[in-house]
């Protein structure tokens, strides 16, 4: 049987938060990643973009509940470790394709340049 504990540490709230706020950051990458995958021309980057986003969403899911529990230590530290370093190379990509040139003409050519540099905010935060 799981026990909660939801006062022995100020900081588990926070711990919580941050954690949602990397699973909803990746789930409006995957939104726009997406669109981008099924209307446009695809790319090594778009594709590393959502592989990283799908795989963040489907892992992050139970860390919002994981800091309360009293046997809690730690156990996304090293997932986000990993994590943090995949999404710091997805967001040099989208920094590289849509920040260099011409937004407009690179991947995905014709995308709105306004979901690109979304898309690129939120790869940010979920670093």
């Amino acid at each position: 049987m799981l026990s909660f504990n939801r006062f022995d540490d100020p900081h588990k709230p926070l711990i919580s938060f941050a954690n949602f706020m990397v699973w909803a950051s990746s789930a409006i990458v995957v939104g726009i990643t997406g669109h981008f995958l099924k209307d446009f021309d695809r790319d090594q980057h778009l594709t590393f973009e959502m592989v990283i986003s799908a795989f963040t969403l489907a892992l992050w899911l139970p860390s919002f509940i994981a800091p309360f529990l009293k046997s809690y230590k730690f156990y996304y530290a090293f997932p986000n470790l990993v994590l943090s370093y995949l999404w710091l190379t997805a967001f040099i990509f989208a920094a590289q394709d849509y920040n260099e040139s011409e937004c407009v003409l690179n991947a995905p050519t014709g995308g709105k340049c306004a979901l690109k540099k979304t898309s690129e905010a939120f790869i940010f935060l979920a670093l």
